[in-house]
């Protein structure tokens, strides 16, 4: 998997959910971020629209992307990957991305050819 942007990543996409979530908590402390969450960022996106969704993951794995399509894949409830949600990407330049968002709003991307290829059993697009 190719990390991008690293820690600019994290915070990017930190810095693109975390204002709603303060927001929303403010608003709805119970409905939106029930306290046996296991991912508070990724409770954010669920909660927005669709083109908001694939806008907010575009903007957070790079400036290059314009989000056109999200999807997503699954949230680990388990083992050592527990928290991480998955979600597909795609962008208007044709390419498609797996995003890994970590329950601290950090981003991991990897196109959907080589996430296809090594998540085993695990597909862009399709639920787990």
């Amino acid at each position: 998997m190719r990390r991008l942007g690293g820690v600019v990543a994290a915070i990017g996409l930190a810095v693109v959910l975390i204002p709603g979530a303060a927001l929303a908590a403010a608003k709805h402390p119970a409905e939106k971020h029930p306290a046996e969450s296991l991912n508070h960022a990724n409770d954010e996106l669920e909660a927005l629209p669709p083109s908001e969704q694939a806008a907010r993951l575009a903007h957070a794995i790079g400036h290059w992307c314009i989000g056109t399509e999200a999807f997503q894949m699954g949230l680990e409830r388990q083992g050592k990957a527990k928290g991480n949600a998955y979600w597909s990407l795609r962008c208007a330049d044709g390419t498609s991305w797996a995003v890994q968002v970590d329950p601290r709003a950090g981003v991991t991307a990897i196109d959907c050819a080589s996430f296809d290829e090594s998540a085993l059993g695990k597909a862009c697009f399709k639920k787990f």
